[in-house]
C-alpha cells in the first residue's frame, strides 16, 4: 500500500499542499519555541558566585542557600510556555481539521478502492501511508525554517525587555528533534481518526452519495464533542468562585475547550445558521446568493472545514489577549481605587529616593501622612522548599493611611523586631494566619524567624511581606523607589498646585511630584506598551500560521470543485455570477467563524472577569478591539483573495476545456 499511498499524494498534490504547509509551518512554530525556551534554560541561574547569599532550613530539614544575584526567567518562560501552548494547539487544530476535510474530498475515491476489493484495513493503511509521506518532508522542511528562524527570534525577543538578560541562541539539534516527533505524531494521530472513517466507506454508499454531505457527524465527532463540551463548560463555570491566579489557566483551556466543541459540532448547526445569514443574498444576487445559500447548506463538511481554522484562531487570540488585558486593567482599576494619597514623589535623577527627601516631605504642614516602602528581595523557607520572595520595609500605618487597606486578620500597628505583615494572597497561598510564623532572611544576613502580626487586603499596594525598620540594619536594602503623599483636607483639594510648589522646595533636580491620577495614567501608558508585547509575542507566530492554514484549507476545497463549477457554467451560470458565489461563501463562512468565535470569547471572558475583584467598584472588562479586528479584516482578506483567485483558476480551465472539445 505503500506505493499506493505516494502514488496519491502525487496525483492529489493540490489537495495534500495545505497539510504540508500546515504541518511544515507548525513545526517551525513549535521548533521556534522549544529553541528560545531552550536558550532561557541556557541562562546561569547564579552569573556572579560573589553575591550575597543566606542558607535556611525548610520544615523537612532540608538546607537551602539562595543568592540575591540569581536570575529569576520565570517570567520570559511562562510568555514562551504560553506561545508554545498556542501554536501546538493551533497546529493539532489546524492538522486535525485538514486531514479530516482531505478524506472528506476524497470519499469517492475511498469508495472506488473498495469496490475492486480493497479492504477496510488496506484503506487505513493507504491513508496512514500518505500522512508519512507528506510528514517526514513537512517535518524536515518546518525544521529548516526552525534553524533559520530560532536565532533572528531570540534577538527579537531580546529586543522586547521581556527577558532580564539577553539571551543568546543555543543548539538546535535537541529542540528540533522534538519540533520533528512532535510534527509527525501530529500528523499520524490527525490521520487515525481520518482513517477510521475511510475504512468504513462502502462503495455503493459512495459511488451513489455526495462527496461531502454522508455522515458528517459520526459517533467519534460526536462523543469528543460532548466530552469537550463538558469539559469547557465545567471549566468556565468554575472560573468565577476559585480566584485570580486559579482563573487564569481555567478561563483559557475552558474556552478552548468550548471552541474545539463549537468546530465539532459545526456540521450540525452551521450550515442553518449560514442558510438564516445568506437569506438577504437571495434578494440582494437572487442566482448568486441563492447558489451560494445552497452550497453551505448542502457542502456541511467543507462548510465546517472553512469555518474551522477563522473560529479556532480568533477564540485562541480573543481569549488570551482579553484575558491578560483584563487582568491589567482590574489592577489598575483597584490600584486607583485603593490610593487615598494624592501625590506620588519619584526620584528626578538617579534609581532611588534619597531619605532626606522623605524627612522633609513629612515636616511639611500640608502633609498628613507619607508610606515610602524599601523593597527588598528576601527568601522564605516553606514546609518543603525555600524560594524567593518580594518585601518591603514599611510601616503598615503610614500604608494604611496613604492606601485604603482592609485588616483581615490580626492587629495593624507598628511592627517590631521578629514580627512581620503579610498580604491576604500570602496567607492563603501558604497557610498563614494572625499568630502564625515564618523564617525568612535578607540576602547577606542571617535567618529571623517572625511571628505575622497581621494579614492585609490591598491589592498590588501591599507587598507579599511587610518587614520591621530593623530589618535595615541586618543587609543593606535598596533605596526608595517613590513615596505617596497624603495631604490634610485644605491642601487635598489643590494637589496640582502643592505638587509644583513641593517640586520648587524640595528641588527639581532632587525630585518629581505628580499628582496621583497623573501618575497612574504614565504607569498605565508603560504598562500597556508591555502587554502589546507579550501579545505580540504570544499571538503574532500562531496567527500568522492560522491566515496560511486558512488559505490552505480554501485551497483544499477549491480543488475538488472543478466539475461544480464545470456544471454551474453548462447551464448558463455567468463567471462573474460564479465569481460572486465564492465571493458570498467566503464572507458568509468568514463572519460566521468571527460570530461564533467572540459568543466563545464572551463567555470565557465574563467568567474571568467575575473571578476579579476591584475595591469599591466592578471589575473593566478589556478587549483589545485593535488587534482583534486587524485578525479579522486578515481573515477575510485572505479568503477572498484566495477564494476568487482559486474560482479564477477552475473558471479558466473550464473555458479551455469547452474550447479544446468544440474542436
Amino acid at each position: 500500500m505503500w506505493r499506493i499511498s505516494v502514488q496519491s499524494v502525487r496525483h492529489y498534490w493540490a489537495l495534500f499542499t495545505g497539510t504540508f504547509v500546515a504541518l511544515a509551518l507548525g513545526v517551525a512554530l513549535i521548533g521556534v519555541s522549544a529553541s528560545a525556551l531552550a536558550a532561557t534554560w541556557a541562562v546561569p541561574a547564579s552569573p556572579d558566585a560573589g553575591n550575597p547569599s543566606v542558607t535556611l532550613t525548610d520544615s523537612t530539614g532540608t538546607e537551602r542557600t539562595l543568592s540575591r544575584g540569581d536570575l529569576d526567567m520565570g517570567g520570559v518562560q511562562s510568555v514562551l510556555a504560553m506561545a508554545g501552548v498556542v501554536s501546538a494547539f493551533v497546529t493539532v487544530f489546524v492538522i486535525a481539521g485538514t486531514c479530516a476535510f482531505g478524506i472528506a474530498l476524497r470519499r469517492r475515491d475511498m469508495g472506488l478502492l473498495r469496490l475492486v476489493g480493497a479492504g477496510g484495513p488496506q484503506v487505513r493503511r493507504m491513508v496512514l501511508g500518505e500522512s508519512l509521506a507528506v510528514a517526514v518532508p513537512a517535518a524536515l522542511a518546518g525544521c529548516v525554517v526552525a534553524a533559520v528562524a530560532a536565532p533572528v527570534a531570540v534577538e527579537a525577543l531580546n529586543g522586547t525587555g521581556l527577558s532580564p538578560v539577553d539571551l543568546r541562541p543555543g543548539p538546535l539539534l535537541w529542540p528540533l528533534v522534538f519540533a520533528a516527533g512532535s510534527g509527525l505524531v501530529i500528523a499520524v494521530l490527525g490521520m487515525l481518526a481520518a482513517s477510521k472513517r475511510a475504512a468504513r466507506v462502502r462503495p455503493t454508499e459512495a459511488l451513489r452519495e455526495a462527496d461531502l454531505d454522508a455522515r458528517t457527524m459520526t459517533a467519534g465527532r460526536g462523543v469528543m464533542g460532548v466530552l469537550t463540551l463538558a469539559a469547557g463548560a465545567v471549566m468556565v463555570a468554575l472560573v468565577p468562585g476559585v480566584g485570580a491566579e486559579a482563573a487564569t489557566p481555567l478561563a483559557l483551556f475552558g474556552t478552548m475547550a468550548l471552541a474545539v466543541a463549537a468546530t465539532l459540532f459545526g456540521p450540525l448547526y452551521l450550515p442553518p445558521l449560514l442558510r438564516l445569514m445568506t437569506l438577504p443574498l437571495r434578494w440582494a444576487d437572487p442566482v448568486a446568493g441563492r447558489l451560494a445559500a445552497e452550497s453551505v447548506r448542502t457542502s456541511r463538511r467543507r462548510t465546517a472545514s472553512l469555518v474551522g481554522p477563522v473560529l479556532a484562531i480568533l477564540a485562541i487570540v480573543g481569549v488570551f489577549t482579553t484575558v491578560l488585558s483584563t487582568t491589567g486593567a482590574a489592577t489598575e482599576a483597584d490600584d486607583r481605587a485603593r490610593t487615598a494619597a494624592q501625590l506620588v514623589v519619584e526620584p528626578a535623577a538617579g534609581a532611588t529616593l534619597g531619605r532626606d527627601a522623605v524627612a522633609e516631605l513629612r515636616a511639611d504642614p500640608r502633609v498628613a501622612a507619607v508610606s515610602a516602602p524599601a523593597p527588598v528581595e528576601v527568601a522564605v523557607a516553606g514546609p518543603h522548599s525555600v524560594w524567593k520572595e518580594q518585601a518591603a520595609v514599611a510601616d503598615p500605618v503610614a500604608l494604611a493611611r496613604t492606601h485604603r487597606i482592609t485588616v483581615v486578620d490580626g492587629t495593624l500597628g507598628p511592627l517590631g523586631p521578629g514580627t512581620v505583615a503579610v498580604s491576604r494572597e500570602f496567607a492563603d497561598w501558604y497557610g498563614h494566619r494572625a499568630g502564625s510564623t515564618l523564617t525568612y532572611g535578607l540576602f547577606g544576613g542571617e535567618p529571623v524567624k517572625a511571628r505575622v502580626t497581621a494579614v492585609l487586603d490591598g491589592g498590588s499596594d501591599v507587598p507579599p511581606l511587610l518587614l520591621p525598620s530593623g530589618a535595615r540594619d541586618t543587609s543593606p536594602v535598596p533605596g526608595l523607589e517613590r513615596a505617596t503623599v497624603l495631604l490634610d483636607e485644605k491642601a487635598a483639594g489643590s494637589a496640582p498646585v502643592v505638587a509644583a510648589e513641593l517640586t520648587e522646595r524640595l528641588g527639581a533636580d532632587r525630585v518629581r511630584v505628580t499628582p496621583t491620577a497623573d501618575w497612574f495614567g504614565r504607569v498605565a501608558t508603560d504598562q500597556d506598551r508591555l502587554n502589546r508585547l507579550v501579545l505580540a509575542v504570544l499571538t503574532v507566530p500562531a496567527s500568522l500560521y492560522a491566515l496560511i492554514a486558512v488559505a490552505s484549507t480554501l485551497i483544499m476545497s477549491y480543488s475538488r470543485r472543478g466539475r461544480e463549477i464545470a456544471g454551474m457554467r453548462m447551464i448558463g451560470v455567468s463567471a462573474g455570477q460564479v465569481r460572486r458565489m465564492a465571493l458570498w461563501e467566503t464572507l458568509s463562512t468568514t463572519l460566521l467563524g468571527v460570530l461564533i468565535a467572540a459568543g466563545v470569547v464572551t463567555v470565557g471572558a465574563r467568567a474571568y472577569r467575575g473571578a476579579l475583584t476591584v475595591f469599591g467598584g466592578e471589575t473593566p472588562l478589556s478587549v483589545p478591539w485593535g488587534m482583534l479586528g486587524t485578525l479579522t479584516a486578515a481573515c477575510l482578506l485572505v479568503g477572498v483573495v484566495v477564494s476568487l483567485s482559486a474560482t479564477g483558476r477552475l473558471l479558466r480551465q473550464v473555458s479551455v476545456a469547452t474550447v479544446a472539445s468544440r474542436q
